[in-house]
Order: structure tokens, then C-alpha cells, then sequence
């Protein structure tokens, strides 16, 4: 059972249909309160649950941001529940523009997260490709279709985990070696997206995930995972390929648009993290809207900007009762649905 504020506690496998039931009612347009997402990532983020006014609160406690609140889960007394989310972390995070729109700039500080924002495409548009504006991902498309004629686009099933597994570490290795500066940050990055795919995995029929894989030479090249967002929207959670084949992760996504999502009408590819080459990357497929978020803060009586916790704060700091994590928790790293140094 979700406590009531103060009360936290760990998400947990069953608290699944609650947090479904939520989210189905409240129908966000963004990825981050997405049931399946939230508990794949829940080694990293920390994601604490409780009841604020009749409204279910997510408390996301990554170890390399100060800890916030995501926007809550219905609108019963929304601006007294986002009141007391602030007055004991200091963020409300990745909130949605109508829901910012209801808090007075004279109490609250509003400001928009363009890092967080994510990015919108139609299905049948990147299922197609039509126009000029698709000339290079219809040649990339073409040249792996000549360079592997025998390959298929497969569903993907639970016997294919250990191969996935395989290309997530390959794909893994050749970005670290890219980016020998900041092998602390990979390497946390590593961890936790290789165990947001295994909680993908373990979990992958409860938390109604879908996904393809591209086969060629006989072995799995490539594979996208996804689930259902809000209205008639998927959400790519995660795409990993070989990126030593040309035109595959153009290929990929074609499919998966023509084959795996073409039930939905619209594709959330998630936000960028402020990733100049992965920006560049969303940007190039020409969305049809970046769904824009924003960072809620408390001003003071005087005007004066009440701050977030510091990563240095411990939880007595705070007027809640925050259960014990045994193991840090790492940042949520970068979990790229393409590998952005294919720059069309």
C-alpha cells in the first residue's frame, strides 16, 4: 500500500497496477512518469512513492542530481500538493506546460528544462519517409538493405536476452573508448543502462513492453524496445545496434515505424539530456513537437528563491520519512535510442 505523506516507499513489483491505474487516469504526454519506465530505471532513480492530498507523488532520488518530485498524479488540491512537495525537497521536475500553467508566477519560480524536453514524431511519417527532408535516411536505409539483402525484422523475445546483452556491451565499449574524459561518468552510465535492460527483461510481459530486432548474417544486429504512453502514443525506451553496419539505426527505426508501432498514431523518442550530438540526431528525424517541461521551485515570502537540495544534504535534512537505499545510486546516464555519432 502507498503511504500517506510523509511516508515513502520503495517502488516496488507490486505496486505496478496503482501506478498503471495513476498514469492511465492522469495520461501525461512525457515519458518520465511511464509505468514501465519508472521501474526499469528504478536501481538508478530511486523512485519513492507516496499520497500527498489525495494525489500519488513520485520522489525520484538520483544520486547525481538533487533529489525532486515529478509533477503528482491527479489534480486534486494541485497547487497546495505541489506546495508540499517543495517546502521538503525544493524541485518539482519535468513538468508539463498545462500543469505549470496553473501556479502563480508570484509563488513559484517557473523555468523551462529544454534537456528534459521530448521529442514527438508521427508513426506514418517515419514510417514512410516521404519528401526531401528524408533523402539521407532514405539512402542510408538503402544502402544497409544492399549491403544485407537477407536481413529481417524480427520480433523480440525473451530467448533473445543474451544477445542483446551482448550488443548493449559492444555498443557500450566503442562509446567509452570514444570518450576516454569521462570514463568515471561511462561507467556508471554502463551500469545502470545494462541493468535498466535486465529490469526491462525480467519484467517484460507485466510491464507490457514491445520490441523488434533486425537480424542479418544470421545474428541480431539491432534491437528497440518500447511500451505504450498516453493516448495512442509508444514510447522508445531503448535502441541499440552495430554500428559498424552502415545505415542501421535508419533501418531500425523505419522498421519498427512500419512494423512494430504502426497500431499507434504518434512515437515519444524521449529527451536529449543536453547531448549536443544526440539533439542533433532527434532533431534530423523533424518532430512533430518537442513536449516542453519545466522545473518548479518555491520563492520565499520576500520573493527571494527557496533552493533544491544539495547532493550533499542528507535525508534528516528533510521533513520526510525517506527509507534507507543500501547501494547508491548512480544517474540514469544516456540512454540513447541511437548512437549519435551517425549524424545525417
Amino acid at each position: 500500500m502507498i503511504p500517506e505523506f510523509p511516508g515513502l516507499k520503495p517502488l516496488g513489483a507490486e505496486d505496478h497496477n496503482a501506478l498503471a491505474e495513476a498514469y492511465h487516469v492522469h495520461s501525461p504526454a512525457t515519458c518520465d512518469a511511464n509505468p514501465a519506465s519508472l521501474f526499469m530505471w528504478r536501481d538508478c532513480q530511486g523512485p519513492m512513492l507516496t499520497r500527498i492530498r489525495g494525489n500519488l507523488c513520485i520522489l525520484m532520488r538520483c544520486h547525481a542530481e538533487s533529489h525532486y518530485f515529478l509533477e503528482p498524479y491527479g489534480r486534486q488540491n494541485l497547487v497546495d500538493t505541489v506546495r508540499t512537495c517543495l517546502r521538503n525537497v525544493g524541485l518539482v521536475s519535468r513538468v508539463q506546460a498545462q500543469v505549470a500553467a496553473k501556479l502563480s508566477p508570484e509563488e513559484f519560480e517557473i523555468d523551462r528544462q529544454r534537456d528534459t524536453f521530448d521529442y514527438i514524431y508521427r508513426v506514418q511519417t517515419l514510417a514512410e519517409l516521404k519528401g526531401k527532408q528524408f533523402d539521407g535516411k532514405r539512402n542510408h536505409i538503402r544502402r544497409f538493405a544492399r549491403d544485407h539483402p537477407d536481413y529481417k525484422f524480427r520480433p523480440l523475445e525473451l530467448s533473445h536476452l543474451r544477445r542483446a546483452a551482448a550488443l548493449f556491451e559492444a555498443w557500450s565499449s566503442a562509446r567509452e573508448n570514444g570518450n576516454s574524459s569521462s570514463r568515471a561518468s561511462a561507467s556508471l552510465n554502463h551500469d545502470c543502462q545494462r541493468r535498466a535492460l535486465e529490469r526491462a527483461f525480467e519484467g517484460y510481459a507485466q510491464l507490457g513492453l514491445i520490441g523488434g530486432a533486425i537480424v542479418a548474417a544470421g545474428e541480431m544486429q539491432g534491437f528497440v524496445v518500447a511500451s505504450r504512453g498516453a493516448g495512442n502514443s509508444v514510447i522508445a525506451h531503448f535502441c541499440y545496434a552495430n554500428a559498424e553496419l552502415p545505415g542501421i539505426y535508419q533501418t531500425l527505426l523505419w522498421e519498427a515505424c512500419r512494423k512494430l508501432f504502426s497500431s499507434f498514431t504518434h512515437l515519444n523518442m524521449e529527451e536529449d539530456l543536453g547531448i549536443a550530438g544526440l539533439r542533433k540526431t532527434k532533431l534530423s528525424w523533424h518532430p512533430l513537437r518537442l513536449e516542453e517541461k519545466f522545473g518548479i521551485t518555491l520563492r520565499s515570502p520576500g520573493g527571494r528563491l527557496l533552493k533544491p537540495r544539495s547532493e550533499g544534504h542528507t535525508d534528516s535534512e528533510v521533513e520526510m520519512s525517506v527509507p534507507t537505499v543500501n547501494a547508491p545510486l548512480p544517474s540514469r546516464g544516456e540512454p540513447e535510442p541511437f548512437d549519435d555519432s551517425i549524424i545525417l
